[in-house]
């Protein structure tokens, strides 16, 4: 059937938000109080698709879920983290100017921010080979970066379980678990169906990207509602930069052609950046 791909994911989405509404928001909640985050949430973004493909015998390759080439995927990664800070910058320019970043005003320049970063990432990397580059530099730099949180949180007596956590679910759930639902499962099912017809400066993609990046606007708008417990908000704010974020995230995925790269990009400077705004409690 024409659009089946569409419907199954569709279906997925759906599903995973009907289990986390109806049987986990109180463990959910409880999660969030002692740790700041779920982690059983968390690990149905990358449990989730996983069972999916198991149940229906695909192959994982061609759903990004394969190291194979993941020394240039770490490379990649690693740039697309120095990339991160254009909008990361326009992110802390809004906050000096007063703006939360989920007020429609900030969305729109942090998007701003994001289309720059994409353009960025294609004129840098689009039209070129994967290199590998250096992967025990690049190793060595993300480990770095990751424990920066950790060490300042020490070394200025403000080190706590929520600055650890942060560190870890950004890093694994953030980034890699929401790189596999997103840009794994949702963009691949699609693009198997649709294929990807267009290019844009060396990159092929297809309607998947443009799925995958609806959904992940969606999925941050949902952030506040539970109908099911009478919460009916829905935080349209994130939308708008998230759907630019999740165009970023899902051209990296489909130049490298796995979630490495994709999952370092999205999860380091979330991991690195949410922990020391909790210290010094930006935001």
């Amino acid at each position: 059937m024409r659009g089946g791909s569409i419907l199954e994911v569709a279906a997925v989405f759906l599903g995973s938000y009907l289990v986390g509404w109806l049987l986990l928001d109180d463990l959910v909640q409880a999660e969030v109080a002692l740790l700041g985050w779920s982690y059983v949430s968390g690990a149905l973004l990358i449990l989730v698709p996983v069972a999916v493909l198991l149940l229906t015998g695909r192959d994982f390759k061609r759903y990004g879920l394969t190291m194979e080439g993941w020394r240039g995927g770490l490379g990649v990664g690693m740039k697309c983290y120095l990339i991160s800070f254009v909008p990361l910058g326009t992110m802390l320019i809004m906050h000096r100017l007063g703006y939360m970043y989920t007020d429609p005003v900030a969305s729109a320049v942090i998007a701003v921010g994001e289309a720059a970063a994409i353009y960025i990432f294609l004129r840098w990397i689009g039209g070129k080979p994967l290199e590998e580059g250096s992967p025990r530099v690049d190793l060595a730099v993300m480990v770095g970066l990751l424990l920066l949180p950790v060490a300042a949180g020490y070394l200025l007596d403000k080190l706590s379980l929520k600055v650890v956590s942060t560190v870890a679910w950004q890093f694994l759930f953030s980034g890699f678990g929401e790189e596999i639902m997103y840009r794994g499962y949702y963009q691949s099912r699609v693009n198997e169906e649709f294929g990807r017809p267009w290019t844009i400066m060396g990159v092929a993609f297809g309607p998947g990207l443009l799925v995958s990046s609806a959904l992940f606007a969606l999925c941050h708008a949902l952030n506040t509602f539970n109908p099911f417990r009478g919460r009916f908000e829905l935080a349209w704010g994130w939308t708008l930069f998230t759907f630019f974020g999740g165009l970023f995230f899902g051209l990296v995925r489909e130049k490298t052609g796995s979630v490495v790269a994709p999952g370092i990009a999205h999860g380091l400077p979330d991991a690195v950046g949410e922990a020391l705004a909790k210290i010094f409690r930006i935001g």
